[in-house]
């Protein structure tokens, strides 16, 4: 099954000193169901500072899979309780990056849903920042 879906992203982290940056984003991609999983696939824009990079999106019953490819490169995993660290690649250069999720909440299906993860964010080791991401999928 293949269902073109409206999705929109809500994303704020906080720092150590508790300034607090937040950003929304709508967009339209895709829907995919397979057997074990569903995939979400939509192109980054100027909004997300992420142009020329395809962002794919494996859901699981229990993990997230957050898949960058283009001028951007990053593979995430976002499993509750579970350290994952990754490349983090840009026009700029590479760099190491890392999320330990302390939540991953998930309720989709062929008609939409919400998928919320809270996490920490480690850039090259060292904590950056307190992370909380909403994915809300519509039928378009």
């Amino acid at each position: 099954m293949k269902k073109e879906v409206l999705i929109t992203i809500r994303g704020s982290q906080r720092n150590e000193w508790g300034e607090e940056d937040t950003i929304e984003l709508t967009t339209l991609g895709y829907l995919y169901k397979k057997p074990d999983c569903y995939y979400l696939v939509y192109h980054e824009s100027e909004v997300s500072g992420m142009e020329g990079t395809t962002t794919t999106i494996k859901i699981e019953p229990s993990r997230v899979t957050l898949n960058r490819m283009g001028k951007n490169e990053q593979k995430s995993v976002f499993e509750q309780g579970v350290f994952h660290e990754c490349m983090y690649i840009t026009p700029f250069g590479m760099m190491s990056l890392a999320v330990h999720p302390s939540e991953v909440f998930i309720d989709l299906t062929e008609m939409g849903g919400t998928i919320k993860l809270l996490y920490e964010l480690n850039l090259e080791r060292q904590k950056v920042s307190d992370n909380f991401l909403s994915i809300e999928v519509k039928e378009a």
